[in-house]
């Protein structure tokens, strides 16, 4: 990690950033495919089904038709930068006095949640599916004294080590605490 994400991320005299969670590869190839399949394949039968029934069509609106898939293949890019960007951008920062979640809701919109580390009671790593347990990815639950769970992050590679090191973390700033 370098030193500006620290500086940005710690506030507190002394502290320092022990864990940053992002979300697994596996999103990212999530993200593509349904682009893929929603944008790119139905362009390209489209264009098929023109070049094969409509021949002669091509020589008469070739420019405007050229013009026109490249603005639909841009607006398909567009969408997939956009829907990788709010993937990416959800991260789960553990320091070594509190937890903060920033989490990327839509395109223009981001929330940051943050709790003591002492606040933390329960984490649980949950792996679904055969993909999940053959990857080694799932979701991290993190339940604080509210009623409800404070932090709950999807898709994150080895949810089971994290959930081990925040309660770690949390039980040696416990400790730390009532010296």
């Amino acid at each position: 990690m370098n030193t500006q994400t620290d500086k940005l991320l710690t506030s507190k005299d002394g502290e320092k950033v022990e864990i940053m969670i992002r979300k697994h590869w596996i999103m990212d190839l999530k993200v593509a495919i349904i682009v893929l399949l929603a944008y790119i394949i139905p362009a390209m039968i489209f264009a098929a089904l023109i070049i094969i029934y409509w021949p002669n069509s091509i020589d008469k609106w070739g420019g405007l038709g050229s013009v026109i898939v490249i603005f639909y293949l841009l607006y398909a890019g567009l969408t997939l930068y956009i829907k990788w960007l709010n993937e990416e951008l959800d991260i789960l920062v553990v320091t070594n006095f509190r937890l903060i979640n920033l989490e990327q809701v839509t395109f223009m919109e981001r929330t940051v949640s943050e709790t003591n580390l002492m606040q933390i009671q329960d984490v649980k790593g949950i792996e679904k599916g055969v993909i999940g347990n053959l990857l080694h990815y799932g979701d991290l639950q993190i339940q604080t004294a509210a009623e409800k769970v404070a932090f709950n992050i999807q898709c994150v590679p080895q949810p089971f080590k994290y959930a081990r090191d925040i309660l770690d973390l949390r039980d040696k700033a416990l400790t730390q605490q009532t010296q």
